[in-house]
């Protein structure tokens, strides 16, 4: 998640924009039936305003009084990864792994967290972490550890083997892929190919990782740009001069088939797209215009995980809660909760236990404050129904 832009100048229009605008325009009046056929499959029943379980439902699983947490990885051993981003105000170890029996130690080790050094052995600024199919967790690298200043090096991919500890790979972000202003947060992995939200200067950047290429797709695209206001409980959130905040596209996800993705702005609406669009070289822009459908009209979130069956979980910054959205477009109101303050991106074990963080990040220096976090910042679990939905 960034912190770079604020809502006034992303809500002029820009002649991008207008193009865009434009060009959706033409292919709907292309072909007339294209609005009907569409209205048919793209509406999607209501989040319901009433959680199905209680308070009871969440209880502490572990605590920090010095760091601030953003993503939680379970991995299949029992151990789990955790990131603290520098962006936030965190200083030290950026990733770590706790053992079963809560002892934390850096990771992949001491030497990629080191704070100095040769940014190519080191983790500058983490933005993202997910574990793919073929067990390997790969790391994104942005390279903007503060998000209020220009980058320090180059964004990069990290493979790196869970059994091992050690990293494997390290895949440069081309620079023909980036714009000024960039900042790469969030990476869904499937098969050979990686999907990172610039949320910085909104765009979907896809990785070859086997030829080690990237290209840059959707740049401004109405659906990656922010348009709202994030909110909390306590209303629209401000950074220290009083602008309104609002960030691009930064949560992504890919289905477990590799066949779409899921990316929004945490202060925008989700959309999905089929992935074929970003691999057909006939593709025409207007194609690819309509190729991105609002998939739910979320609220502001602080993050977002994907499930074996293609579940999205995500974290609700503006009511406290965690929600769920299934690929047949049905969504729950799991549990809302005063504790859940801006809950980050949700970790999924193999036993049906999800993780997340109330991380507080609008008490952090992220948004150009001083910092007024309650400790300890605390990580809670959450055992997820196996029942229905209610009707």
């Amino acid at each position: 998640m960034t912190v770079l832009h604020y809502l006034p100048r992303l809500l002029r229009p820009t002649p991008i924009r207008r193009a865009a605008f434009c060009a959706a325009m033409v292919g709907l009046l292309a072909n007339p039936l294209a609005g009907p056929l569409a209205s048919t499959t793209a509406w999607a029943l209501h989040m319901p305003k009433v959680a199905e379980l209680g308070p009871s439902a969440l209880t502490p699983f572990m605590q920090s009084d010095k760091q601030v947490w953003d993503a939680i990885l379970p991995l299949p051993d029992g151990r789990m990864l955790f990131e603290a981003p520098a962006w936030v105000g965190n200083t030290g170890p950026q990733l770590y792994a706790r053992a079963p029996d809560g002892t934390l130690a850096p990771w992949p080790d001491a030497a990629w967290n080191a704070t100095q050094g040769d940014a190519a052995t080191r983790i500058v600024s983490a933005g993202g972490l997910v574990r793919a199919a073929s067990g390997s967790v790969w790391v994104l690298d942005n390279g903007v550890p503060d998000h209020a200043k220009p980058p320090v090096a180059p964004p990069k991919l990290l493979e790196i083997d869970p059994a091992q500890n050690k990293v494997l790979r390290s895949i440069p972000i081309e620079a023909s892929a980036l714009r000024p202003g960039s900042i790469l947060s969030g990476v869904a992995v499937h098969d050979k190919t990686a999907y990172v939200a610039d949320s910085g200067v909104g765009a979907v950047i896809v990785v070859d990782l086997a030829a080690g290429m990237s290209r840059r797709f959707l740049d401004h695209h109405p659906a990656l740009v922010a348009t709202r206001p994030i909110v909390t409980p306590a209303g629209p959130l401000h950074d220290a001069s009083g602008r309104l905040a609002a960030l691009d596209a930064s949560m992504i996800a890919v289905s477990p088939d590799g066949s779409w993705i899921v990316v929004q702005p945490p202060s925008g609406y989700l959309s999905r797209i089929a992935t074929s669009l970003f691999f057909d070289p006939d593709v025409t822009p207007a194609a690819f215009e309509e190729g991105v459908t609002q998939w739910f009209k979320t609220p502001t979130l602080g993050g977002m995980a994907i499930d074996s069956d293609g579940t999205l979980y995500w974290a609700d910054v503006t009511t406290g809660s965690i929600l769920s959205y299934t690929t047949g477009r049905i969504p729950r109101r799991l549990i809302t909760d005063p504790r859940l303050t801006w809950p980050t991106t949700p970790g999924l074990d193999e036993h049906g236990h999800l993780f997340v963080s109330a991380s507080q990040i609008d008490h952090t220096t992220a948004f150009g404050g001083a910092q007024s976090v309650t400790w300890p910042v605390t990580v809670y679990e959450m055992t997820l129904p196996t029942t229905p939905p209610p009707q």
